[in-house]
């Protein structure tokens, strides 16, 4: 017996209302954690460019000072009214380490730019003659009048200029800044690098261990085709940031998968002990009425032999057959409840040695031969001579024939017909490798879904007989186990409306095996 749609539908709502609630949940918790996430990584990039456009322009005001440093000789000279000569003479003197001097007369100027630092202007322009690769740099002279002469600088090495000053631009000129947001602090999580015109990376402050949030600022002026690289280090408070939202977002998925997972699991659990508690129900009262039956029709024979109500011996002799039958009945129902019992317990114990399964297949077929033709059935029988012998039970194997001879019987309506066969499978050179033992029947049939189904304990069909045939539902269950605890297997063919053929396959005994010395018991586990 299955539990109910409504009951289903209704266990299905209470999982759908605390599974979908747990996964909105879970997925709002790890939607709102990356936009945190997202939106501390959009705080550390545009504070990461804000450091490099610092740099930058630090770079720039330590170009101007060593530019200013170096040229006050030479505006000396200028203002003194001494001729470029001289001039070029005080750029030497002053600045050496920077390049060579040079000195841009104010006709000449036009061909170069200039950039705007600290309100000075800063002369600058690429090297038309040797050295090559190299930018002059330089500011404005003026004579005693205020008249402009020209420009005076050095053919700067932008790329040594830079790598030699990084350091001091990042960890003294930076952090003095005064318009510096967060002083040398803000600077403890950074690295910054310069990136050459061939996209390398030199002069690194620091090891850089981030690189999701890093900026890169391309430089100006004398300093054109270099950059500065700006990322977070590894211990950076970004970088934990980001290992705690990863973390925090595993966390979270990990917790709604458990939510739904135990919802899941545990209304499968509830459903299956609803099953069960109405299977075992209906175990119950299967199993009263079984037993009641047999019991009251041999109470009934009993009590017409004693009262002598026959009208002739012919109808003594029935009596008397009914209660045989009825009490072989009886004895099956018990047999198959204790022996499943036991089965489940772990202590049925099976005393195994080669059995004549001829023998053994006769022996239940005649028992069970009056029921058949006391309900007018069709029985047929094809038992071959030279089966070859198996290893097994042979009461268990015998209860294994009755059982489908039973169910045979109870499932079939008009067409009451019952075929028992046996045969050997063999292998391409004629030797046996399984003994086979069939019962067919012609009745109601088992329909694909339920063929798998019908070996769990307790189950019986969903179908129109259900009402009308009694059964503890172990039957089958109990043939399937006694089976695998033989090595062999149950194998069923079946179309509804066509009847059914149940199939034991029991593996051959071959050779010295064929008649082992003394049986041996086996426990089932």
């Amino acid at each position: 017996m299955a539990i109910s749609r409504f009951s289903r539908r209704v266990l299905g709502m209470v999982g759908l209302g605390v599974a979908l609630p747990a996964a909105l949940l879970a997925g709002l918790g790890i939607y709102l954690t990356l936009r945190i996430s997202d939106a501390v990584h959009a705080q550390s990039l545009r504070y990461n460019l804000y450091i490099a456009e610092q740099v930058a322009s630090c770079f720039e005001q330590e170009l101007l000072s060593s530019l200013e440093h170096g040229l006050r000789t030479a505006d000396i000279a200028a203002r003194n009214g001494e001729g470029p000569a001289a001039i070029l003479k005080a750029l030497d003197d002053g600045r050496a380490e920077l390049g060579p001097p040079a000195f841009v007369p104010v006709e000449d100027l036009s061909t170069y730019d200039m950039l705007l630092v600290e309100h000075q202007p800063l002369v600058f322009g690429p090297s038309p003659d040797p050295p090559a690769g190299r930018w002059f740099a330089g500011l404005l002279l003026h004579d005693a009048d205020g008249r402009l002469l020209g420009s005076g600088g050095w053919w700067l090495d932008s790329g040594r200029f830079l790598t030699t000053r990084l350091r001091s631009v990042f960890e003294d000129r930076l952090p003095q800044d005064a318009r510096m947001y967060g002083g040398i602090e803000s600077t403890r999580g950074l690295s910054v690098s310069l990136v050459g015109p061939d996209g390398r990376q030199s002069a690194l402050s620091r090891d850089p261990g981030y690189d999701r949030t890093a900026y890169t600022e391309p430089l100006s002026g004398p300093f054109t085709g270099y950059a500065v690289r700006v990322a977070a280090i590894s211990s950076a408070a970004v970088v934990w940031a980001d290992r705690f939202v990863a973390f925090l977002v595993l966390f979270i998925a990990m917790i709604g998968v458990v939510l739904i997972g135990a919802t899941f699991f545990g209304l499968r659990y509830t459903v299956r002990q609803v099953e069960l508690a109405q299977i075992k129900s209906s175990f119950v009262s299967n199993v009263s009425h079984e037993l009641k039956t047999p019991i009251a029709l041999i109470r009934l024979a009993v009590e017409t032999l004693e009262l002598r109500r026959l009208s002739s011996p012919e109808e003594g002799e029935k009596f008397l057959r009914s209660i045989s039958r009825e009490a072989m009945r009886l004895n099956q129902l018990v047999d198959n409840i204790l022996d499943f019992a036991r089965l489940e317990a772990g202590k049925k114990v099976f005393r195994f040695a080669s059995v004549n399964l001829l023998e053994v297949v006769a022996d239940a077929v005649e028992s069970f031969r009056p029921r058949l033709e006391d309900q007018q059935f069709r029985f047929e029988v094809d038992l071959p001579a030279d089966l070859p012998p198996v290893r097994g039970d042979a009461t268990a194997l015998s209860q294994c024939v009755l059982n489908l001879l039973d169910n045979a019987m109870k499932y079939s309506r008009t067409r009451r017909e019952v075929r028992v066969t046996a045969a050997a499978r063999r292998d391409e050179t004629g030797t046996p490798q399984a003994v086979t033992v069939s019962v067919a029947d012609r009745g109601i049939g088992i329909s694909p879904r339920d063929q798998k189904s019908i070996f769990e304990k307790f189950v019986r069909i969903e179908t129109g007989l259900v009402h009308d045939v009694k059964g503890a539902g172990l039957g089958l269950s109990l043939v399937d186990q006694i089976m695998r605890a033989h090595g062999g297997r149950i194998e069923l063919k079946s179309a509804v409306g066509e009847g059914s053929t149940f199939t034991l396959v029991l593996p051959a005994v071959r050779g010295v095996e064929a008649a082992p010395p003394e049986p041996q018991e086996q426990v089932a586990s």
